[in-house]
């Protein structure tokens, strides 16, 4: 896998060739699976502590109340689109877990490639350190690899985030390419 920019299609869902797969958070079974509409308010709530706990601490440009303002409509197209995966992870309190990725259309400009980009990734902490995250990312490169033929997977995460960069390094993400910023003032 490679750290390398995104664009999809609305499309009708098609099959993927895997079920939903158990790991096991603290003793507690929790399941990985395709979301469905019934998940889109846990999904909007992981998502909105995704904000607040990673781009609310990392970045002051980021409107935190994004996900509960956006969220429904953005994670309905998401489910909607044959080019995006949102996966769930739940347990027996209920979804503690998700992953948003999409794969790109092949062009010209990347040598006719795919590429999966993993959009967004957050696990509650009763579910950390347990292979919750470990097995939503593995699933979402699973798909994008071989339902889609990307020969790469990418994720960005924020310079100061070592925890996330520590996470994706130990899957065999690499840093390809480094963001600068200048604030204005």
């Amino acid at each position: 896998m490679r750290l390398l920019g995104i664009a999809s299609h609305l499309a009708p869902r098609t099959h993927l060739r895997w079920g939903p797969s158990a790991w096991f958070a603290g003793g507690v079974a929790a399941e990985i699976r395709l979301a469905t509409r019934a998940d889109i308010e846990g999904l909007i709530g992981l998502e909105g502590q995704l904000f607040a706990g990673d781009a609310g601490e990392h970045d002051p440009g980021v409107d935190v109340t994004w996900p509960e303002r956006c969220g429904a409509a953005d994670f309905l197209a998401l489910l909607g689109n044959e080019k995006a995966l949102v996966l769930v992870a739940t347990d027996a309190l209920g979804a503690c877990g998700h992953l948003v990725g999409w794969v790109s259309e092949a062009s010209e400009v990347r040598r006719r490639v795919v590429t999966g980009y993993l959009r967004s990734l957050f696990v509650e902490e009763r579910a950390r350190r347990h292979g919750v995250a470990r097995g939503l990312v593995e699933r979402f490169v699973a798909w994008a690899e071989g339902e889609h033929g990307a020969v790469s997977v990418s994720v960005t995460a924020y310079a100061q985030n070592q925890h996330a960069r520590a996470f994706y390094a130990d899957l065999g993400f690499e840093t390809v390419s480094v963001v600068l910023t200048r604030a204005r003032g």
